[in-house]
C-alpha cells in the first residue's frame, strides 16, 4: 500500500528557464564582464564538479552554501579567461545568489501542478527530497507549490545526500514515523542517485527521463515500462497501479 511520494527536484518538478552558465552570461553583462559564451559554460561544468569533490553537498559540514556558491563563480569566471577583479567577481556572486533563490531562474516542468494535485487527490502525504542547498524552500514557495508538500527536505539539511540511503531515513521520519520503505514512491530523473537509490531502500522508485533508452544502456539497466517514464504526464496511469491508503 502506497501512503508517502517523495519527489526529485531539479529537472524533475522544476527545470532551469535557461541553462545556468546562460543565466551566469546574463548577470554578467550587467556588470560589463567580458566573457567567451562556450569557455563560460564549459568552465561552470568543470567548476562544479571540483567543488562537489572538495566540498560535498554544497558545502555542508565545511564551508557552507553560500561561500559554496561565491567560490564556484569565482572559479567559473576565472577559468573562463574573464578580465573581472576580486571585488567585482564578488559582488556578481551574491547578485547570482539571490537570483536563484528567486522564482525567476526556474519555472515548473511540463504538467507539474497537474500531477501535485493528482498526488494530493489520492490522500498520499508528499514530500521533497532533493540534492540542494537550504533555499529549495522559499524557491518552492514562489513558484506557488508550497503548500501541495507536507515537507520539503534538502542534502544541505539532512547533512547527506543521494544515493546515500540515510536522506531516505529522514524522509521517512518526516513523514511520521510509521511508514514503511515499502509504502513510499521516489521520483526522479537521475537513474543512479533517484531510482536506483530508493530501490537499494526497499522504496518503490520511478525514473522521469526523456533518455531512458540512453540513460539504461550507459549503466546496463533493464528499460522498465512499469517504473519509468518521458514525462510527468505520464506518472498519473503509472500511479493507478499502486494500491493507496
Amino acid at each position: 500500500m502506497l501512503r508517502l511520494i517523495t519527489l526529485d527536484m531539479t529537472n524533475t518538478l522544476l527545470k532551469f528557464r535557461q541553462p545556468p552558465a546562460d543565466q551566469y552570461a546574463a548577470v554578467a553583462r550587467l556588470y560589463r564582464v567580458d566573457f567567451d559564451p562556450h569557455k563560460l559554460s564549459q568552465a561552470f561544468r568543470v567548476s562544479f564538479k571540483q567543488l562537489e569533490q572538495e566540498a560535498p553537498n554544497f558545502g555542508a559540514g565545511s564551508i557552507g552554501w553560500q561561500q559554496w556558491w561565491l567560490s564556484l563563480v569565482s572559479r567559473t569566471f576565472t577559468a573562463a579567461d574573464c578580465q573581472a577583479n576580486t571585488d567585482t567577481l564578488n559582488i556578481l556572486g551574491h547578485h547570482l545568489i539571490k537570483h536563484f533563490s528567486s522564482g525567476q531562474a526556474y519555472e515548473l516542468s511540463d504538467g507539474s501542478t497537474a500531477l501535485l494535485e493528482d498526488i494530493k487527490g489520492r490522500g498520499l502525504l508528499l514530500g521533497a527530497l532533493s540534492n540542494s542547498d537550504e533555499r529549495l524552500d522559499g524557491i518552492l514557495v514562489r513558484l506557488g507549490v508550497r503548500h501541495y508538500f507536507d515537507f520539503v527536505l534538502t542534502s544541505y539539511a539532512a547533512r547527506v545526500a543521494k544515493p546515500d540511503p540515510r536522506i531516505f531515513q529522514q524522509a521517512l521520519a518526516l513523514a511520521g514515523g510509521n511508514i514503511g520503505s515499502h509504502e513510499a514512491l521516489h521520483i526522479g530523473d537521475d537513474l543512479q542517485r533517484d531510482y536506483l537509490a530508493a530501490r537499494r531502500c526497499g522504496w518503490h522508485g520511478v525514473l522521469v527521463s526523456g533518455q531512458l533508452q540512453q540513460l539504461c544502456q550507459e549503466a546496463g539497466v533493464p528499460l522498465d515500462a512499469a517504473s519509468m517514464v518521458t514525462g510527468l504526464r505520464d506518472l498519473h496511469t503509472l500511479l493507478d497501479t499502486f494500491k493507496q491508503a
